[in-house]
């Protein structure tokens, strides 16, 4: 699916009829001037097979020169290794970058056991982004922005480009609703590191560093094209209230 000129959503559940359960976890790529950039990349050979599909489909180049992981689940990083192969470098939230060393079967440091379901190939991030911070991918400039809570190393990415102000939340913030303005999911909270206070701290930092953005685009289901400033504050009024 084509969002912008240069920006097109890859994998994930608007591809997931027919039980296709592999391909979830949406996956967006950007046909950026000095190659491809992906915001997460799904798991499975399943989504590997969509994306590869898709980007064909689209003209855009076969391989992604960057991958954004917006944090260490399985559904948004399962594939990292595999793109690592490839020749692709791997962003990562710092506090996440244990989990994906780990392949996401110990999430604690010492580990404690999880739900094998959840397990991905290990691999070693090529960069780690501990604070905020706007970076040059692939002849573009990102807005890496912290936000913790759904895990510790989340990252919400924010990019203005074919005159769209665009921000990749992760799991971090869903609109939902008929109206996508009903209500906003703020994300699973079954990671051993979920922290309901940083959720809220975290939609607060995000209604302050961007406040403009035209469109949310998450890391599952619905995705808002206009006034995601509004979503953004209805999430922070969310997390405000029910989370403290």
């Amino acid at each position: 699916m084509k969002i912008t000129e240069h920006v097109y959503v890859l994998s994930g559940s608007y591809f997931s009829a027919g039980g296709m359960v592999g391909v979830l976890g949406e996956v967006y790529g950007i046909d950026a001037p000095e190659g491809l950039v992906l915001i997460d990349c799904g798991y499975s050979k399943d989504a590997i097979a969509l994306i590869a599909e898709n980007l064909a489909y689209f003209g855009l180049p076969p391989s992604p020169k960057c991958v954004v992981i917006t944090h260490g689940h399985y559904d948004h990083c399962g594939n990292a290794k595999a793109y690592q192969e490839s020749g692709a470098k791997i962003i990562v939230g710092a506090e996440d970058a244990y989990q994906c060393k780990n392949g996401g079967s110990q999430l604690l440091d010492p580990p404690t056991p999880f739900d094998d379901t959840h397990i991905y190939p290990a691999f070693e991030p090529d960069e780690t982004i501990a604070v905020d911070c706007t970076k040059e991918i692939c002849g573009l400039s990102f807005r890496l922005i912290k936000i913790p809570g759904h895990t510790p190393g989340h990252l919400g990415v924010y990019i203005d480009i074919d005159g769209k102000k665009l921000l990749f939340t992760g799991d971090a913030l869903n609109p939902q609703g008929s109206a996508l303005l009903d209500s906003a999911t703020l994300g699973w909270q079954g990671d051993a590191h979920f922290s309901r206070q940083a959720v809220v701290e975290s939609m607060m930092h995000l209604l302050a560093a961007a406040p403009d953005a035209d469109a949310i685009l998450p890391g599952h289901g619905k995705i808002c094209l206009k006034n995601g400033g509004a979503m953004i504050r209805l999430a922070a009024q969310t997390a405000f209230l029910t989370m403290r």
